[in-house]
C-alpha cells in the first residue's frame, strides 16, 4: 500500500510501505487490551489515604449512647464524619503492572499502524529545520497538522530536531525503537523519516513473516 510522503521541496507524493505492517487487518480487541496495559503501567500506585486509626483527633465518644436523639457513635474519626478516616481507600502499595507477550505487543502495534495509515506522513526534509521552532511550525503547517497531536518518529536522536519541536506542546518526538501501540493510537497524525519507516518495517514485518512460515509448517504437518 501507499502512504503520504513529502519531499525536500515540500511537494506531496506517495511512498510504498509494507502491507503486512500498515495494511493488516485491525484487531480491535487486542489493540484495546494493549492500550489498557500500557495505561495501567503508567500508574504509580502510590496514592494513599489515612484510616480512622491514623487521622488526628480525639478518641472520646462524641456524645452519650442514649437520650440525645442522635445515632449511636464512638469517636469522630469514623469514616462517616468529615475529617474522619477513609474506609477501604488506597494504601500506597497497589501494583498496577500488567504485561503483554512480545507477539501481542508486535501485533497490537501493527494494528495501530494499520488503523492510522491514512494519517502517516513520511518525510526526509527535517534537516532543513536547523533547530528552529519557526521552521518546525512551518513544516507542520505544510502538512496541515498544526494544533493536532502529532507523533514524530525519528531513526536517531538529533539535538536540533528535538530543540525545534520541544517548544511545540502538541508534538511528541520519539525514536522508532520505542514506539508502541499506545503512542500510535493516541495521536491524530504521525510524521516519520524514511529511515524510521524502514526500521519499523524491519522490526515488525520480518517477525510477522516468521509467524506466517510457522503457521504454514503447522498446517503442512496437519495434512
Amino acid at each position: 500500500m501507499k502512504v503520504t510522503s513529502i519531499t525536500a521541496s515540500n511537494k506531496f507524493s506517495t511512498v510504498t510501505v509494507s502491507d503486512e505492517v500498515f495494511g493488516a487487518a485491525i484487531n480491535k480487541e487486542l489493540l484495546s487490551q494493549a492500550i489498557r496495559v500500557y495505561l495501567s503501567n503508567l500508574r504509580q500506585g502510590t496514592s494513599r489515604v489515612k484510616t480512622r486509626s491514623e487521622v488526628t483527633g480525639s478518641r472520646r465518644k462524641i456524645w452519650k449512647q442514649k437520650g440525645t436523639g442522635n445515632a449511636r457513635h464512638g469517636a469522630k474519626s469514623a469514616p462517616i464524619f468529615v475529617g474522619g478516616g477513609v474506609a477501604h481507600g488506597p494504601k500506597g502499595i497497589e501494583n498496577w503492572d500488567l504485561s503483554l507477550s512480545k507477539v501481542m505487543k508486535r501485533k497490537a502495534l501493527i494494528s495501530a499502524l494499520s488503523a492510522q495509515a491514512e494519517n502517516i506522513v513520511v518525510t526526509d526534509n527535517l534537516s532543513e529545520i536547523e533547530g528552529k521552532t519557526k521552521n518546525a511550525a512551518k513544516l507542520l503547517n505544510t502538512i496541515n497538522v498544526t494544533g493536532k497531536k502529532v507523533l514524530l518518529v525519528l531513526d536517531e536522536g538529533s539535538k536540533d530536531i528535538l530543540r525545534a519541536f520541544n517548544n511545540i506542546p502538541e508534538v511528541i518526538v520519539m525514536q522508532d525503537s520505542l514506539v508502541n501501540a499506545l503512542d500510535v493510537a493516541s495521536v491524530e497524525s504521525i510524521i516519520m523519516t524514511k529511515a524510521a519507516l524502514k526500521n519499523i518495517e524491519a522490526r515488525l514485518a520480518v517477525k510477522n513473516q516468521k509467524d506466517v512460515v510457522a503457521k504454514a509448517e503447522v498446517a503442512k504437518e496437519a495434512e
